[in-house]
Protein backbone atom coordinates (compact mmCIF):
# COMPACT_ATOMS: atom_id res chain seq x y z
CA UNK A 1 0.00 0.00 0.00
CA UNK A 2 1.10 3.51 -0.78
CA UNK A 3 1.36 6.06 2.03
CA UNK A 4 -1.11 8.90 1.94
CA UNK A 5 1.28 11.69 0.88
CA UNK A 6 -1.26 14.17 -0.59
CA UNK A 7 -3.05 14.38 2.77
CA UNK A 8 0.24 15.11 4.55
CA UNK A 9 1.09 17.80 2.01
CA UNK A 10 -2.31 19.49 2.41
CA UNK A 11 -2.01 19.36 6.20
CA UNK A 12 1.51 20.80 6.09
CA UNK A 13 0.43 23.52 3.64
CA UNK A 14 -2.51 24.45 5.89
CA UNK A 15 -0.26 24.74 8.95
CA UNK A 16 2.32 26.83 7.08
CA UNK A 17 -0.32 29.17 5.58
CA UNK A 18 -2.06 29.58 8.94
CA UNK A 19 1.20 30.43 10.68
CA UNK A 20 2.08 32.94 7.95
CA UNK A 21 -1.34 34.62 8.20
CA UNK A 22 -1.02 34.98 11.98
CA UNK A 23 2.53 36.29 11.69
CA UNK A 24 1.44 38.96 9.19
CA UNK A 25 -1.28 40.29 11.53
CA UNK A 26 -4.21 38.81 9.63
CA UNK A 27 -6.02 38.24 12.94
CA UNK A 28 -5.95 42.00 13.59
CA UNK A 29 -8.29 42.54 10.65
CA UNK A 30 -11.12 40.81 12.50
CA UNK A 31 -10.31 42.06 16.00
CA UNK A 32 -12.42 44.85 17.49
CA UNK A 33 -10.61 48.17 17.67
CA UNK A 34 -11.93 48.76 21.17
CA UNK A 35 -12.37 52.07 22.92
CA UNK A 36 -9.58 54.55 22.35
CA UNK A 37 -8.41 56.96 25.02
CA UNK A 38 -9.98 60.40 24.54
CA UNK A 39 -8.37 63.54 25.94
CA UNK A 40 -9.88 67.00 26.16
CA UNK A 41 -7.61 70.00 26.64
CA UNK A 42 -8.80 73.55 27.37
CA UNK A 43 -6.55 76.09 25.62
CA UNK A 44 -8.02 79.36 26.82
CA UNK A 45 -7.33 81.79 29.64
CA UNK A 46 -8.35 80.68 33.12
CA UNK A 47 -8.53 84.29 34.35
CA UNK A 48 -11.12 86.54 32.73
CA UNK A 49 -11.90 90.23 33.27
CA UNK A 50 -15.41 91.46 34.03
CA UNK A 51 -17.47 92.74 31.05
CA UNK A 52 -15.13 91.16 28.49
CA UNK A 53 -15.59 88.53 25.83
CA UNK A 54 -12.68 86.10 25.60
CA UNK A 55 -12.21 83.50 22.85
CA UNK A 56 -11.02 80.07 23.91
CA UNK A 57 -10.09 76.77 22.31
CA UNK A 58 -10.58 73.12 23.08
CA UNK A 59 -8.45 70.32 21.65
CA UNK A 60 -9.94 66.80 21.56
CA UNK A 61 -7.78 63.81 20.68
CA UNK A 62 -8.70 60.13 20.40
CA UNK A 63 -5.91 57.59 20.48
CA UNK A 64 -3.38 60.39 20.03
CA UNK A 65 -5.06 61.75 16.87
CA UNK A 66 -6.64 65.21 17.05
CA UNK A 67 -10.32 65.27 16.08
CA UNK A 68 -11.52 67.89 13.59
CA UNK A 69 -14.65 69.76 14.70
CA UNK A 70 -15.75 67.54 17.59
CA UNK A 71 -19.30 68.07 18.83
CA UNK A 72 -18.95 69.56 22.31
CA UNK A 73 -21.39 70.52 25.03
CA UNK A 74 -20.22 73.57 27.03
CA UNK A 75 -21.84 74.77 30.24
CA UNK A 76 -21.07 77.25 32.99
CA UNK A 77 -21.67 76.21 36.59
CA UNK A 78 -22.76 79.80 37.39
CA UNK A 79 -24.16 81.85 34.52
CA UNK A 80 -24.08 84.89 36.78
CA UNK A 81 -20.26 84.80 36.69
CA UNK A 82 -19.71 83.92 33.01
CA UNK A 83 -21.63 82.47 30.08
CA UNK A 84 -20.67 80.64 26.90
CA UNK A 85 -21.56 82.77 23.86
CA UNK A 86 -24.09 81.58 21.31
CA UNK A 87 -21.35 80.52 18.87
CA UNK A 88 -19.73 78.47 21.66
CA UNK A 89 -16.31 79.90 20.85
CA UNK A 90 -16.05 82.62 23.50
CA UNK A 91 -16.83 83.33 27.13
CA UNK A 92 -18.49 86.51 28.39
CA UNK A 93 -17.44 87.46 31.93
CA UNK A 94 -20.36 89.07 33.80
CA UNK A 95 -19.23 89.58 37.39
CA UNK A 96 -16.32 88.92 39.73
CA UNK A 97 -16.22 85.37 41.06
CA UNK A 98 -15.27 81.80 40.21
CA UNK A 99 -17.18 79.16 38.29
CA UNK A 100 -16.42 76.04 36.31
CA UNK A 101 -16.66 75.48 32.60
CA UNK A 102 -17.73 71.92 31.84
CA UNK A 103 -16.71 70.61 28.43
CA UNK A 104 -18.30 67.34 27.35
CA UNK A 105 -17.70 65.40 24.15
CA UNK A 106 -21.11 64.64 22.66
CA UNK A 107 -21.14 61.32 20.81
CA UNK A 108 -23.77 58.74 19.92
CA UNK A 109 -21.12 56.05 20.47
CA UNK A 110 -20.40 57.16 24.03
CA UNK A 111 -23.78 57.19 25.73
CA UNK A 112 -22.93 56.61 29.39
CA UNK A 113 -19.46 57.89 30.14
CA UNK A 114 -18.66 60.61 27.63
CA UNK A 115 -15.27 62.24 28.21
CA UNK A 116 -15.65 65.43 30.24
CA UNK A 117 -13.30 68.18 31.35
CA UNK A 118 -14.08 70.61 34.18
CA UNK A 119 -12.03 73.83 34.06
CA UNK A 120 -12.08 76.34 36.93
CA UNK A 121 -12.25 79.95 35.72
CA UNK A 122 -11.88 83.19 37.70
CA UNK A 123 -13.38 86.54 36.79
CA UNK A 124 -11.52 89.57 38.10
CA UNK A 125 -12.49 93.29 37.98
Amino acid sequence: MRPCRPVKRVALLTVVCGAAALACGFADVFRSSGVERVTITYTGDSVLHRDSTVPFGVVVAAGGTQLDQPHLGLTSSDTGVFVVTAGQDSLFAKKVGTATLTIRLESSLLTDSAPTLVQLLKVLP
